[in-house]
C-alpha cells in the first residue's frame, strides 16, 4: 500500500518582538498583515491544515489566526525562547496525529513564494525522514521541513542549543533546496530589516539587482593593516583588535599606491571595525578624501563564541567541531551568532547593494576584511563565494581593482 503524504504547518508567533519594539505578526505589508501573509501563502501551496503556535499578546492575533482558517495552539512557556514553542507545534500535531511532518515558518519571514513551499513539500514527499531547507545564494532561509520521524527526538531535547542542537545533528543529510526565492531570507527582526522587507515587497529591490547597480563602476577593495599580535593564532572574526605600527605603515603605503590609481571619490566605505576603519582614515587622510562612511554589513564573517579565542583552545574544547569546520568551510556554524559564508555573501551584497544605490559616482571604495573581500571578488567575477575563496587570499594593506565587473 502506498502511504500518503500529509503535510502540515507551524506558524511561530509567540514571541515578544522585542527588538523591532512592536507586535511583528501585525505590522503591515501592503494591504494585508505579515502573519496574514505566511498563512494565505502555506494555503495557496496546498497546506491545509495550519497552527499559529501563539503566547505574547495572543488576543490580539487570534482575529487574524480566525479569519484565516488556522489553529491556535497556546504555549504557555513562550517566554523560555523558541524552541518551546516549536514543541508546542509539534505537540499538537502528535496529538491530531496523520501527519507526515510540518513546514515551521515564524510569523516574520512573510514574502516567501507559494511556488518554493511546493517545492519543499515535493522534496519531501520524495525524502520522508530528512530535512529540508530552502538557500537563497546558498543562505538558508524559511521555512523548514521537519519530518515525522523527528519530532520525538525534539521533543525530548533539553534546548541547550535550541533547534539547531538537532538539526546540526543532521547537518550532513539535511536537503538544502536551492531557490531564486531572496523571500526565503528576509524577515523583520528590526525596524530597519522591515523597511528593506517592504522595499523588497513593492519595488523588488534586492541582491538580484546587484549585476545591474554595478554595472560601469570601478571598484576598489582594499584590506585593513595588520593588527596587534596574539601570543598564538586566534580566529579574529569580529573580535576587534587596533591596527599594530606595522598595519599603520602598511595603510600610508596603501594609500601611495592608491595615488596611481587617480580615485574619484569624496567617500571611503569602511567596515566599522577599528582596524578596518582606521585603515580607511588614514588612507583618507593622505588621499584628501574626507568623509568616511562605516558600515556594519562590511564586518568580517562573525564566528560567534569563537571570535578572538586561541585556535588551540578551541580544537581542545571542541575537537568535532573544528573537524566539521575544516570539512564544511562554506557552511559550517559554530553557533546561532556565527555566520558561514554563505551568510557573509548575502551581507555584503546587500550591504554593497545599498551603497550603489546611493553612490552613483564610478569609482566605489571599501575598505574591509579577507572573507569581505573575497565574497565580492567571487560575485564581481561572475561567479561565487566558494570560487572567490579558492582564488583570492587578500594580504594585509593590499589592493583588488575590478574595472568592468562580470565580465
Amino acid at each position: 500500500m502506498i502511504k500518503r503524504f500529509h503535510p502540515s504547518a507551524a506558524v511561530l508567533a509567540a514571541g515578544y518582538s522585542s527588538r523591532m519594539g512592536t507586535l511583528k505578526p501585525l505590522l503591515p505589508i501592503g494591504d494585508h498583515c505579515a502573519l496574514s501573509h505566511v498563512l494565505r501563502t502555506l494555503k495557496s501551496a496546498g497546506i491545509n491544515d495550519t497552527a499559529v503556535v501563539t503566547g505574547y499578546l495572543r488576543e490580539k492575533l487570534r482575529p487574524v489566526i480566525t479569519s484565516e482558517g488556522a489553529t491556535d495552539v497556546f504555549n504557555p512557556d513562550f517566554d523560555k525562547g523558541m524552541l518551546s514553542s516549536v514543541k508546542a507545534g509539534l505537540n499538537h500535531f502528535l496529538h491530531t496525529g496523520g501527519v507526515s511532518g510540518i513546514l515551521l515558518s515564524p510569523a516574520d519571514c512573510p514574502l516567501v513564494l507559494a511556488c518554493t513551499i511546493r517545492s519543499i513539500l515535493f522534496e519531501a514527499s520524495e525524502n520522508p525522514d530528512r530535512f529540508i531547507v530552502p538557500c537563497y545564494k546558498g543562505k538558508k532561509g524559511h521555512p523548514l521541513w521537519i519530518p515525522l520521524s523527528k519530532f520525538h527526538e525534539i521533543l525530548s531535547y533539553d534546548g541547550s542549543m535550541g533547534l539547531k542542537g538537532i538539526t546540526q545533528k543532521y547537518d550532513d543529510e539535511m536537503i538544502r533546496l536551492e531557490t531564486q526565492d531572496e523571500g526565503t531570507v528576509l524577515d523583520m527582526d528590526t525596524p530597519e530589516a522591515y523597511q528593506k522587507l517592504l522595499a523588497y515587497a513593492c519595488r523588488g529591490a534586492n541582491v538580484g539587482d546587484f549585476a545591474r547597480l554595478a554595472k560601469n563602476r570601478r571598484f576598489v577593495l582594499i584590506r585593513h593593516g595588520k593588527t596587534e599580535q596574539h601570543k598564538e593564532k586566534i580566529f579574529l572574526g569580529q573580535y576587534d583588535p587596533p591596527l599594530s605600527g606595522e598595519g599603520i605603515v602598511q595603510a600610508n603605503e596603501a594609500a601611495f599606491l592608491l595615488k596611481s590609481l587617480s580615485v574619484k571619490t569624496d567617500t571611503i566605505y569602511s567596515s566599522d571595525m577599528k582596524r578596518a576603519q582606521t585603515t580607511a582614515e588614514l588612507i583618507g587622510k593622505a588621499l584628501d578624501i574626507p568623509r568616511i562612511c562605516a558600515l556594519p554589513g562590511l564586518r568580517e564573517m562573525s564566528l560567534g563564541a569563537w571570535d578572538g579565542k586561541y585556535i588551540s583552545e578551541i580544537i581542545k574544547n571542541y575537537p568535532e567541531e573544528y573537524e566539521k569546520r575544516g570539512k564544511n568551510l562554506l557552511t559550517y556554524k559554530f553557533d546561532n551568532e556565527s555566520e558561514n559564508f554563505y551568510d557573509l555573501q548575502y551581507r555584503v551584497l546587500d550591504c554593497v547593494s545599498e551603497i550603489l544605490q546611493t553612490d552613483s559616482r564610478c569609482d566605489i571604495v571599501i575598505v574591509s576584511h579577507s572573507g569581505v573581500i573575497r565574497a565580492l571578488y567571487g560575485t564581481l567575477s561572475g561567479h561565487d563565494v566558494e570560487w572567490g575563496l579558492s582564488n583570492l587570499s587578500p594580504k594585509h594593506a593590499s589592493i583588488t581593482v575590478f574595472k568592468e565587473p562580470f565580465s
